[in-house]
């Protein structure tokens, strides 16, 4: 179904926050969109998605914003994953809120400044962009995750992620993980502890306006990308390597992605995923992995 967006002065912005497990989180995420977006009251509408959490989570989120006006919370009766999930939030923006731009941001996001929907009006006044990316600044670290290093777009580094894939997950699975990178010595380095390669990793440096690749936590679509497409991601993946599919699918309908620095919000990283495996870090690699191993399948059928 086509729908028809609107550059008005006053455009309408949607909020989708994926919600699972951590209700802490998702408050602080709400309070900051309301808190920066204060000046822009009655042009937003926060549209609150649970993944199916089975920790009494969203029936306290329920309770607090259930009454509220700026705040729609939908409730899915599984846990769908990061496509699926956010992918239900931007078609109630895009269907029943009209909305003109559609923000996603993972629950353990905060909005920073004042500045967000401001900024992303001008930039697709100036560019015509499709996917605004702003500063994120790691909550773990303070380094900055946007914008991100190559796609994935080859044969060739597709067939190179799956043989890291497998001997990773074989060594974790044998619990020979650790001593495989200590008789490496640190040749390793370049690996994160989630055992992405180096061309899954973030240019913390990078710093210009241009078109890139951007990270998944946090989203800007604007009326360029609600005309193209129903659903912003794939719905083959469950996690992990969203980025790379959006900006081959972007390709393919002529349109562009860009990062705006002057946006800046705070990623605490992970918060629902350290809940979920109870902060065990091999479990962790494993789940990364094999989400990982999944979504390359999706991301062949665009290369």
């Amino acid at each position: 179904m086509a729908v028809t967006t609107t550059t008005t002065a006053e455009p309408r912005f949607g909020f989708v926050i994926l919600h699972y497990l951590v209700d802490e989180e998702t408050v602080k995420c709400v309070e900051s969109i309301r808190r920066h977006c204060a000046q822009a009251d009655g042009r937003y509408t926060i549209v609150i998605v649970d993944n199916d959490s089975a920790n009494g989570s969203y029936e306290r989120l329920l309770r607090r914003y259930g009454q509220d006006g700026d705040v729609v919370l939908l409730h899915n009766d599984a846990n769908e994953g990061f496509a699926r999930g956010n992918n239900r939030g931007y078609g109630y923006c895009r269907t029943q809120l009209g909305c003109d731009y559609i923000v996603t941001l993972n629950n353990d996001v905060v909005l920073a400044d004042d500045g967000l929907m401001r900024r992303a009006v001008a930039d697709y006044a100036a560019t015509g962009c499709a996917v605004i990316g702003p500063d994120i600044i790691s909550g773990k670290d303070g380094g900055h995750q946007n914008p991100m290093s190559a796609v994935v777009d080859s044969p060739q580094q597709i067939r190179a992620l799956r043989k890291h894939i497998r001997r990773n997950l074989l060594l974790l699975r044998t619990h020979l993980y650790g001593v495989f990178e200590r008789l490496k010595g640190g040749a390793g380095r370049g690996h994160d502890a989630d055992g992405a390669t180096p061309s899954t990793q973030e240019h913390a440096g990078q710093r210009a306006c241009v078109p890139v690749k951007l990270h998944g936590s946090c989203l800007i679509f604007t009326p360029a990308f609600l005309e193209a497409f129903e659903e912003p991601f794939d719905p083959g993946t469950f996690l992990y390597m969203e980025e790379d599919i959006l900006v081959l699918r972007c390709r393919r309908q002529g349109l562009t992605l860009y990062y705006d620095p002057r946006i800046v919000v705070r990623h605490a990283e992970d918060a629902s995923t350290e809940a979920q495996v109870n902060h065990d870090p091999r479990r962790k690699q494993i789940n990364y992995l094999r989400h990982h191993r999944d979504s390359l399948r999706v991301v062949e059928r665009y290369v």
